[in-house]
């Protein structure tokens, strides 16, 4: 398919355009500025607040993913008017050059703050679903909600603003392109009937059970360590904090009908800390944190 890609420079779009080239799909690609990584892909300069220039951009396309959007950690910096003309009206103009290019296939990334509905960013997700519900049934447009936990793993304290998270309400960046992708090749489908909507809940798979979680309160690395064998030296080593007791996830929404299949949890990121650990050290640690 040929694919528009908004906010190419994006976290979630950065990381897309080269698995969904690896899979033959033609992209275009907009955003407010050019493209951080150097492309020959086709790039239109466009600010989906304003909507001007989505119709030339999406000329030819086969489906929209839509990626931009202020998030929870821009809470403090954006007021509720940044958080609306981005997350709604971008939206809404990326819709409405859909549906003037005929376009049936889309992929809008939501959120699980659409749990959390009235505060300023949930409110906008609400409303985002919502606008997508509008199109499906007025227009027959076919999407995917994909609504990602917190998946911001950067900073100088990897372990935790990482690593740690994948105990709590974390998922990895890997993950989640993994159920764009995967939400992509679902409406590759030619489906009859009724134009389809699904909502995937990307998280982060359960590692464990609320039974193997009993005691954590009282003796969190020594829980910890019988659910994930080796995990008490790193964990005092690294200064992981744990301290809180993990969540069971329960919701499973879409992952059957868009194969999502999360494998990145904790006991990985501890594999991954170990291997590093042992082949170069506590520099190299370090020095991931700086990079990740």
């Amino acid at each position: 398919m040929r694919i528009l890609v908004t906010s190419c420079n994006g976290n979630i779009g950065s990381g897309l355009i080269p698995k969904l080239q690896a899979l033959g799909h033609e992209l275009v690609l907009t955003d407010l500025t050019q493209p951080v990584v150097p492309t020959e892909l086709p790039f239109h300069q466009v600010d989906v607040q304003q909507g001007f220039g989505l119709e030339k951009a999406v000329a030819g396309c086969d489906a929209i993913i839509h990626l931009p959007a202020w998030h929870g950690i821009h809470w403090q910096q954006k007021t509720e008017i940044d958080f609306w003309r981005l997350n709604v009206d971008g939206l809404f103009w990326s819709l409405q050059a859909a549906r003037a290019s005929g376009i049936k296939r889309f992929v809008f990334l939501s959120s699980q703050a659409w749990h959390g509905h009235y505060d300023k960013y949930g409110f906008t997700k609400r409303i985002g679903e919502e606008l997508c519900e509008y199109q499906r049934r007025a227009n027959g447009l076919r999407y995917v909600a994909v609504r990602p936990a917190d998946l911001t793993p950067w900073g100088s304290d990897w372990v935790n603003r990482y690593g740690a998270k994948l105990l709590y309400g974390g998922v990895d960046r890997e993950d989640v392109l993994d159920c764009v992708v995967r939400s992509v090749q679902r409406l590759e489908r030619e489906l009859d009937g009724e134009p389809e909507s699904i909502v995937v809940d990307a998280l982060r798979p359960n590692a464990f059970t609320e039974e193997q979680l009993e005691g954590w309160e009282a003796d969190p690395i020594g829980t910890c360590e019988r659910i994930f064998p080796g995990s008490a030296a790193l964990i005092e080593k690294y200064g992981i904090r744990i301290d809180r007791r993990p969540h069971v996830n329960g919701s499973f929404l879409g992952w059957d009908e868009v194969g999502y299949a999360p494998s990145r949890h904790f006991g990985v990121f501890l594999q991954e800390l170990r291997t590093l650990d042992e082949t170069d050290g506590a520099a190299a640690v370090l020095a991931r944190t700086c990079h990740y």
